[in-house]
């Protein structure tokens, strides 16, 4: 399940990077979404054979790009324009990171047991 949630952040990061270049031609974003997004779709693929490499990973990109999105949302808010899509993204990234842990732990709870 975390593989997935991961594949499926590094697109919606691919496709977020494509639309901020289409709509603001903004080449960072391009740059950004598409560089995250290609690093988590690489977490995906290796994560069957390297879990712990992949999932650290992507917790990394994630903190990054929370991160990012604070710096946004302040940014953003000085102008005085929405902040809706900086927050939307700086919740997803919070909620990848929070299912990340949650996987690790009952990864973790799961290998006591046995």
């Amino acid at each position: 399940m975390a593989r997935t949630v991961v594949l499926i952040y590094g697109i919606i990061n691919i496709l977020g990077g494509i639309i901020g270049f289409v709509m603001g031609k903004s080449v960072m974003s391009l740059v950004a979404g598409g560089a995250s997004g290609l690093i988590l779709v690489w977490c995906y693929m290796i994560a069957p054979t390297r879990p712990a490499t992949a999932y650290r990973l992507a917790g990394i990109i994630s903190l990054i790009l929370m991160g990012f999105w604070i710096y946004r949302i302040n940014e953003v808010m000085s102008q005085e324009k929405s902040i809706m899509m900086p927050v939307g993204n700086l919740v997803l990234s919070i909620a990848v990171l929070g299912f990340l842990a949650y996987a690790h732990f009952a990864a973790q709870k799961n290998k006591i047991s046995e």
